[in-house]
């Protein structure tokens, strides 16, 4: 049924429930799992300096492609699935989407809370704009 798994993390504890959960449906269907660590350089340093951006998003790509190595090491090793990390910059939902259709998922797995207050108000929803745009299943897990 499932050959392709793409999930999606910022690296928090509550985004790596998603995770654990598409790593377990990735061993029941012996599929390859995609993990996507996607860092949105959103505001920040660069406001005032936009010389700066070219850093931050180095930066930032540095700490996806951790995050994406660690979290995608302990799915492979929790769970025996072959495991494909995908460290990026970018607007996370529209990561996801990108990433989905360059492997040719069969599914899309984030969970439903990541970030909160005005971040959320001005970025809105991942798995809200998920749901309105991927053009492929998508599962939303609820981590909390």
């Amino acid at each position: 049924m499932y050959s392709r798994i793409v999930v999606g993390t910022d690296g928090t504890d509550r985004s790596l429930i998603a995770v654990d959960h598409a790593a377990r449906l990735a061993a029941v269907f012996a599929a390859e799992l995609h993990v996507v660590a996607a860092a949105s350089p959103i505001g920040g340093r660069w406001d005032n300096d936009p010389s700066m951006l070219n850093e931050v998003i180095a930066e930032l790509s540095d700490s996806s492609a951790k995050a994406a190595a660690r979290i995608g090491h302990d799915a492979s090793k929790r769970y025996g699935v072959r495991v494909v990390e995908h460290p990026k910059v970018g607007e996370p939902a529209s990561v996801l989407i990108a990433v989905a259709d360059a492997v040719d998922a069969d599914l899309i797995v984030v969970g439903n809370t990541s970030t909160t207050g005005h971040i959320r108000k001005f970025t809105g929803s991942v798995p809200s704009k998920l749901a309105h745009h991927a053009r492929r299943p998508l599962l939303i897990v609820h981590t909390g």
